[in-house]
């Protein structure tokens, strides 16, 4: 039946020309789509190498000398580091907090961005290695078990950092880039123009900036001792991100409650909270410009498949329709509603598969030239049969469609109207 459906189709080329040529066009651009929609959805629901749920950033003050409570610099004992030592561990003993730590420009979804080179002191492609830097993140230990950051292995962070001073955890996708196949824990690693190397702790898992990037090769800086010392010193207590991980999830009312049942545990010497923050809602506003540009793109699409779907439907209708006299001369033959329904429809969907090699062709042409996006995707069979696949059916459904109902209308025809169309 196929071969003799092809044969009909070639002896109509003329009128079914134009036809074809249509459902060239709208299945390119319907694969093109898919592939696009792919990507975005691949890379949004692939994981971010943390987690957001139930943390907070606390929004941390000094007091100046005019303030009540204002402690002078000579009755203070701690250190300003100290001071925030012991704000975090005042906030933790709370029975309703998990976790708490503190960061510098490096808390998630926040606007920090710091980058610096290092290198691997051995065994490693120190050539590649010196000509890019890297996103560090400036973490005290805790930082792992607040977001939850694990190992390749899914393992905790923060027990491999026990005893380790100075201590440096590489995501995957650096350790790959220094060491290939080999394992980097337990080797060093240098910041540029530093003689002794920092031991690297732990490798956790790949770590991507937003919902709609990709991982990238990025390293933690694990800030302890003088280390951290150093870096409060320059930068100061209050401009830390001073981060907790609550055991329930609360709401903004139920987290302003906590901050006046804590009291003044939540000041250490001048160093105090003034307010809190959900990160889910820091996470909103930093997406908010691309997450606006999605739904944009997806009322685009969405507009789009509409009207294909109207063009598509409407195109095989009239199709059909033009087709009364046949169906009619094929009920009169005793042709059953079932075969007419099948033939018409195989018509449709032969003609309509007759449009594969090209739009393969066309991928090809896309991957060939670069303008597919490989970035957050690399190219694979699944990632042209998915999108192909799935475009094929959906112009199939619209032609099944398109077809049926004008072929149902026509197969209630009288026997004298059938005979009148023979």
């Amino acid at each position: 039946m196929i071969k003799q459906i092809v044969k009909m189709l070639w002896s109509q080329k003329r009128s079914n020309g134009w036809i074809y040529i249509e459902l060239l066009i709208v299945f390119g651009a319907l694969w093109a789509i898919l592939d696009a929609l792919l990507v975005d959805a691949k890379t949004y629901y692939s994981p971010l190498g943390y987690n957001i749920e139930n943390t907070y950033q606390f929004k941390l003050a000094k007091m100046n000398n005019q303030a009540p409570g204002y402690v002078p610099d000579s009755l203070i004992d701690l250190s300003e580091a100290g001071s925030l030592l012991k704000l975090m561990e005042q906030i933790r003993k709370n029975p309703e907090v998990e976790e708490v730590c503190a960061t510098f420009y490096s808390c998630p979804y926040s606007f920090g961005n710091s980058w610096t080179s290092i290198v691997p002191t051995e065994e490693a492609d120190t050539t590649k290695a010196n000509e890019e830097s890297f996103q560090v993140r400036r973490v005290t230990p805790e930082y792992f078990k607040v977001f939850r950051v694990l190992d390749k292995e899914g393992k905790a962070v923060t027990p491999q950092l026990e005893g380790i001073q100075n201590a440096v955890v590489l995501s995957a996708d650096l350790e790959k880039q220094f060491y290939h196949n080999q394992s980097a824990k337990g080797k060093k690693v240098s910041f540029r123009g530093q003689i002794d190397g920092n031991q690297v702790a732990a490798v956790c898992q790949p770590v991507r900036p937003s919902d709609y990037e990709i991982s990238a090769p990025c390293f933690y800086q694990v800030l302890t001792g003088k280390l951290l010392e150093e870096y409060v010193g320059y930068f100061g207590a209050q401009q830390s991100e001073f981060c907790v991980r609550m055991k329930h999830a609360k709401t903004e009312e139920d987290m302003n409650h906590f901050l006046e049942d804590m009291g003044d545990r939540l000041t250490v010497n001048n160093l105090y909270v003034y307010g809190v923050k959900k990160l889910s809602d820091q996470r909103s506003q930093l997406l908010s410009y691309r997450e606006r540009n999605m739904k944009i793109k997806f009322s685009l699409m969405a507009f789009m498949l509409i009207n294909v779907f109207f063009g598509i439907v409407g195109t095989f209708w009239l199709w059909t329709e033009n087709r009364r006299s046949e169906i009619g001369l094929r009920m009169a033959v005793g042709s059953s509603k079932f075969k007419l329904y099948k033939y018409m429809n195989l018509e449709g969907i032969c003609l309509f598969s007759l449009t594969i090699p090209f739009v393969i062709l066309f991928a090809a042409n896309m991957a060939y030239f670069d303008i597919m996006d490989t970035a957050r995707l690399p190219l694979s069979f699944w990632r042209f049969l998915l999108p192909m696949g799935s475009a094929w059916l959906l112009l199939a459904g619209m032609i099944t469609i398109g077809i049926w109902i004008p072929a149902r209308k026509a197969a209630k025809m009288d026997p004298a109207e059938a005979l009148h169309y023979e």
